[in-house]
């Protein structure tokens, strides 16, 4: 996960955001924490996000409830996105 250095920055110059899906998977899970300690802005996808409230990370992140098969969901979470890891 040493790579997850690189695209530090947006183009403003703020930490990037990044989208998960999948956050509540086995790597999705394991990639929120790296990206959160890496020093990324986090945000989750979730179609069950109270699936989420055991995850040691999720005070540390913007939880968005929809879909990763919806479009609607997709094009609301992507919103002030750099990055997105579409892991489902």
């Amino acid at each position: 996960m040493e790579n997850l250095q690189k695209i530090k920055t947006s183009k403003s110059g703020e930490p990037a955001t990044c989208l998960v899906t999948g956050a509540t998977g086995y790597i999705g899970g394991r990639l929120v924490r790296e990206l959160l300690k890496a020093g990324y802005e986090v945000k989750v996808l979730a179609r069950f996000p109270d699936r989420l409230r055991d995850m040691p990370w999720i005070h540390q992140v913007e939880v968005v409830a929809g879909d990763a098969l919806d479009e609607n969901s997709i094009i609301q979470a992507m919103n002030n996105v750099d990055v997105v890891y579409y892991l489902l």
